[in-house]
Order: C-alpha cells, then sequence, then structure tokens
C-alpha cells in the first residue's frame, strides 16, 4: 500500500469520525469563536490515541503535531491550551457526545451499539467550585 493510499484513508477515517458527531452542538456564542469544535474534537481523539492521558498531554500533542493535524482540518488559528480545550469539552452536553461517541466505536468495531454500556463516575475536584463539582464527571466505556 503506497503513502498516498496511507493518508486517504487516515483522512477517510477523521472525516468519519466527525460525521458521527454532527449532533454535538457548539454551545459557544459563534461570533467569539477562535477555534472550531471539529478541529479540538479531532486534536482531542488523535492525541488520545496517540497517548495523551490529560488535557495538558492534550494541547502539548497539538503544538507539536500541528502539520498532521492540518491534513484534516485548516486549525487557521493553531491549536487551543489546555485551558480553552478542557472549557469547550466542560461545555458540551455529555449525553449527546456519548451517543455519538458510542455510534462511531460501533461503526468501526462492527459491534452493536447496544451493547456497550457507560459508567458514570461523579468526580471530587476539591479545587473546583461546588458548581463545577457536580458537572465535573468521567465516564467508562465497557462492552
Amino acid at each position: 500500500m503506497g503513502s498516498s493510499e496511507v493518508q486517504c484513508g487516515a483522512l477517510g477515517e477523521g472525516v468519519v469520525f466527525l460525521n458521527y458527531l454532527k449532533d454535538v452542538e457548539d454551545p459557544r456564542q459563534q461570533g467569539k469563536v477562535v477555534y472550531r469544535l471539529d478541529e479540538i474534537l479531532l486534536l482531542c481523539l488523535l492525541a488520545v490515541l496517540a497517548g495523551a492521558e490529560n488535557i495538558s498531554d492534550i494541547a502539548l500533542f497539538g503544538k507539536e503535531k500541528l502539520s498532521l493535524l492540518r491534513r484534516f482540518l485548516p486549525f487557521s488559528n493553531g491549536t487551543p491550551e489546555h485551558d480553552r480545550i478542557g472549557e469547550v469539552l466542560a461545555m458540551l452536553k455529555a449525553d449527546v457526545f456519548q451517543k455519538c461517541f458510542i455510534a462511531w466505536v460501533s461503526a468501526i468495531t462492527g459491534i452493536s451499539a447496544d451493547i456497550y454500556n457507560c459508567h458514570r463516575w461523579q468526580g471530587n475536584a476539591p479545587h473546583l467550585s461546588e458548581k463545577r463539582q457536580e458537572r465535573c464527571c468521567s465516564y467508562s466505556l465497557s462492552f
């Protein structure tokens, strides 16, 4: 398989991932958006697949791999800092994102979306305000 065929495959998979997430609404005021939601979501996916374990790792991946990211989307304003990534992800409707993400995983694995279980863990983050702690949670995906 030639390098152009591999690149087309990777680009195609990036587009497929983003197509599954098209129902995830961007809650930000559109006139103030610097980094597109699809760019942030793709950055997060590729960084995690490359081994990123937290938001800071994702931001670092974005800075170091900007030319790679631009093969998929323009990233005309570069990539966001870790705090901006966290703010955007925190604003997303978790249930909608979960549904879209599971549909994508189901499509690439061939396993029915009905088989996946998402377990919500309510986190305790003493450095956050009580209101933000209520929204602070993580999900694990199992099947």
